[in-house]
């Protein structure tokens, strides 16, 4: 297992790396076994310290979470208590998906994941701004796994292609706090 720590705008001393490195293989060594890596990311914003922890767990399968206190001891606490909760809600789905695997790598489908920014001026076109472009993996999924991995990974949206129909679906998390599902093959 591979723990990469690393600071923004802050120095990460050796205690909160040991810190870090002893607490979060306690949490994943009870809860999912052994991972790919895990990054944690320490920040210092005005009179706090945050902490971003995003745990590859399997292939195409991540886990984010964020801590946020003004002791950088407790803000990394904080994230891994998100973490626990998180993996420990979907800890049966997880097993399951380790001992019968789906060939969903066969399924997967190859596209280009973009990263727009929303709060440059309008120069004059309608189009945004797009700062990022990545590839990436479009998952045949059933609708449950979806909102699975949405949830874990703190993404707003997933579009992910339906094991039951085929068509592309999109989950998404609401203003309200539910969860929307947009299915194109579903007729009024």
């Amino acid at each position: 297992m591979t723990i990469v720590v690393s600071g923004k705008n802050i120095e990460v001393g050796e205690s909160l790396r040991e810190f870090i490195n002893q607490e979060l293989k306690a949490v994943v060594e009870q809860y999912v076994g052994d991972i790919i890596e895990a990054h944690v990311i320490m920040s210092k914003d005005n009179h706090e310290f945050g902490a971003d922890i995003t745990v590859h767990i399997g292939h195409h399968f991540v886990v984010h979470c964020h801590g946020q206190d003004q002791d950088p001891h407790r803000a990394v606490t904080n994230a891994l208590h998100k973490l626990q909760t998180r993996i420990k809600r979907y800890k049966n789905r997880l097993q399951n998906r380790k001992r019968h695997p789906r060939e969903e790598l066969h399924d997967a489908m190859p596209a280009l994941q973009y990263v727009v920014n929303a709060t440059e001026e309008d120069t004059g076109g309608d189009a945004p701004l797009i700062i990022a472009e990545m590839n990436t993996q479009t998952l045949s999924l059933s609708v449950g796994e979806a909102v699975m991995r949405m949830d874990l990974s703190e993404v707003p949206v997933l579009l992910f292609r339906n094991a039951a129909t085929g068509q592309f679906n999109v989950v998404y998390k609401r203003p309200d706090g539910n969860v929307g599902w947009i299915d194109p093959s579903l007729k009024n």
